[in-house]
């Protein structure tokens, strides 16, 4: 079973634990105590907050049922619905005349351990017993108060008290177990799809670098096997700035695999540094603020100018102006080498045009999403 289904299930006990225990409330409430109360009068000095206080319970009762319906959290509601039904059983038994604390007309002091069940079951039991022994704290003294202390009323008061907290002490056990089930099944579920989804980034990473390198391949295999077997000269002007284009091409790839905050400098950085290497002085500046570019509109964007700053005499200017709606790429390098069609290029993902001033070649570069592209 995976943790998924056993979070689900998890959570369907906790929602039925939750209505469960709703209706073993309302049944003590409104079926047992209520026709008793009504039936009884008599034993209360104060028949009227007697029943303004099972009133309130009743209204609580209410409010609880619909949020539990509805699955809706206690949140801010918890504590004044936990107080409201601690102050109401504690008016009843105060409302219960001396002659009848042990008798069923003193239903109050046996109902409010269901209310903090229904109203505690999600935090830690501590909370539930902490409120449980206030509340039959609070009773003690309302009958030893009313005069009631002798040993057969304190005894069967306690064996009663003993009973139904160990009823109602079980069910907030299990709820919390039930809820620390379903927390850890949560956690793990979370942590599961947190390594797929790390597992399916690296699967794609590493597919990516594979298709780069395959790329990589059909240029740079030749190149080295030229070399090797003699058929090219590594002396030769062409060959040697195939290299630095390969280099170049190598240096991107490795800089793609970095985690920078601006991946398209960073991987310009790795295209200018090989052509610094071979001598070239390169002046770079940035005018504006990079949008986040996928990886292919960076790829697009620097393939044209990896052979134009290798095939660069002893100088180059890069600059990258970043508007809203697109980035440019400009070079300007001395030694106007053929390096790009004639035609401007306006079919791919990128707007390609130069210009050859003399021994200056001239190349802008722009990317704009396909939306705005036309």
């Amino acid at each position: 079973m995976s943790d998924s289904a056993r979070t689900v299930i998890a959570d369907e006990f906790i929602r039925g634990l939750h209505i469960a225990t709703l209706g073993v409330t309302t049944a003590v409430l409104c079926v047992w105590f209520l026709p008793i109360a009504v039936a009884t009068p008599d034993a209360y000095s104060s028949p009227v907050l007697e029943y303004g206080s099972l009133t309130v319970l009743v209204v609580l009762l209410a409010l609880a049922a619909g949020m539990v319906w509805r699955e809706r959290p206690w949140g801010r509601l918890r504590w004044p619905l936990v107080i409201v039904a601690l102050v109401a059983t504690v008016l009843a038994t105060a409302a219960v005349r001396p002659e009848q604390m042990i008798l069923p007309p003193h239903w109050s002091w046996k109902v409010f351990g269901w209310f903090a069940v229904l109203l505690l079951m999600d935090l830690p039991l501590g909370w539930f017993f902490g409120a449980l022994a206030l509340q039959q704290a609070i009773s003690l003294v309302q009958v030893l108060a009313a005069g009631q202390g002798d040993k057969s009323t304190l005894v069967e008061m306690g064996v009663t008290s003993l009973l139904v907290a160990s009823w109602q002490g079980a069910v907030a056990v299990a709820a919390v177990s039930l809820e620390q089930s379903a927390a850890v099944a949560r956690e793990t579920a979370a942590e599961e799809e947190r390594i797929r989804l790390s597992e399916r980034v690296a699967e794609q990473v590493h597919g990516d670098r594979q298709n780069r390198y395959i790329d990589l391949s059909a240029t740079t295999t030749p190149l080295l096997e030229g070399i090797a077997e003699g058929l090219l000269d590594p002396a030769d002007p062409q060959v040697r700035r195939r290299c630095s284009v390969e280099a170049a091409r190598m240096r991107r790839l490795f800089a793609e695999s970095d985690e920078v905050a601006d991946p398209l400098s960073h991987e310009i950085s790795a295209c200018i540094d090989v052509a610094e290497r071979q001598g070239t002085s390169v002046q770079a500046s940035v005018r504006g603020t990079l949008p986040e570019l996928p990886l292919p509109a960076r790829r697009a964007l620097t393939e044209p100018v990896i052979p134009v700053l290798a095939g660069a005499r002893s100088r180059a200017r890069l600059t990258v102006v970043a508007r809203d709606d697109q980035v440019t790429l400009s070079v300007v390098v001395d030694g106007a080498l053929d390096t790009l069609p004639e035609e401007t290029d306006t079919d791919g993902p990128v707007q390609i045009s130069r210009l050859i001033s003399g021994d200056q070649l001239w190349l802008d570069v722009t990317w704009q999403p396909a939306a705005n592209t036309s």
